[in-house]
């Protein structure tokens, strides 16, 4: 599950690449934040209200979704792609690092930080892909940190709260605190929809994969994937997002893999097979063993 949900959400790049020329970024984080809501409901339609309990979705829901994509959209149009991409990636690490300093008996092991280095020097190979041009921009870099603090803190609260309900209920939460959180966002950017140009097939049918597929579907199984193999795993997987577009651009922008960029793809990969058998080596503290959803 973790697996697709990075195979997805490296693909969404190139998908939200198209609709930003239709929509601004707020905009197009609303839509998918609804479209998200409206699917799992289908998938798990039943009610479920608790006053005392709402301002734990609420807190998860706005980090993971509206802070997250703000500070990230955000930082993209201040900073450099590449700088976004690396910082962003920073999560595992993040994630590691509060584990450490709330979880004390749940630190990595010398071969497991190995494994996490070696995955993050690959996944920086792949962002540069040959062209090493690194400047800083401290405004949007710190944004990209940003972003990258608020999954890792996302990632520690529900490994909290998820044995508490059902993952495909948090989801559904996730998604309609997104749409409640982004809405005063896009009412005060004065800016129309322009439905005209996203109500064509192509454009209808990206917006579906965004919604359906790289929210509903991925943010279920990601929760899912906390649960089952603990946050530190789960989170490891991140550093292969930027190789699944690497791959992505290539075949459909038909962009270059240089050199670099193959060998960055290598150390992805065994940074994150290093970093995953060690993991498994012994049942993590934070896995539940409910195998229900």
């Amino acid at each position: 599950m973790a697996i697709f949900c990075v195979i997805v959400w490296g693909s969404t790049f190139v998908v939200s690449k198209s609709l930003l020329a239709h929509l601004q970024p707020v905009q197009l984080m609303l839509i998918r934040f609804i479209i998200a809501y409206a699917a799992m409901w289908l998938v798990y339609p039943k009610w479920h209200f608790r006053l005392k309990e709402e301002w734990r979705f609420l807190v998860m829901g706005f980090l993971a979704n509206t802070l997250y994509a703000w500070a990230e959209n955000t930082a993209l149009t201040i900073t450099f792609a590449t700088n976004v991409s690396i910082l962003v990636s920073t999560t595992p690490i993040m994630t590691a690092i509060l584990m450490a300093l709330f979880h004390r008996s749940e630190r990595l092991n010398r071969l497991q930080l190995i494994g996490f280095a070696i995955a993050f020097a690959g996944m920086v190979l792949v962002v540069f892909n040959g062209t090493v041009a690194l400047q800083l921009k401290p405004t949007g870099d710190l944004l990209s940190l940003l972003a990258a603090a608020t999954w890792a803190v996302y990632g520690l609260l529900l490994r909290r709260w998820s044995k508490e309900y059902n993952s495909a209920l948090i989801t559904r939460k996730l998604m309609f605190y997104g749409v409640l959180t982004v809405l005063p966002m896009v009412l005060s950017g004065n800016t129309s929809f322009d439905f005209s140009s996203i109500l064509t097939l192509k454009n209808g049918l990206q917006l579906a994969y965004l919604g359906i597929v790289g929210s509903a579907i991925c943010f279920l199984f990601w929760n899912i994937a906390i649960r089952q193999i603990g946050v530190l795993t789960t989170t490891l997987y991140i550093y292969s997002i930027p190789l699944v577009t690497l791959v992505i651009s290539a075949i459909f922008l038909h962009e270059k893999i240089t050199f670099m960029g193959v060998l960055g793809i290598f150390l992805v990969i065994a940074g994150m097979l290093l970093g995953t058998i060690q993991l498994r080596g012994k049942k993590p503290v934070e896995t539940s063993t409910s195998n229900s959803i």
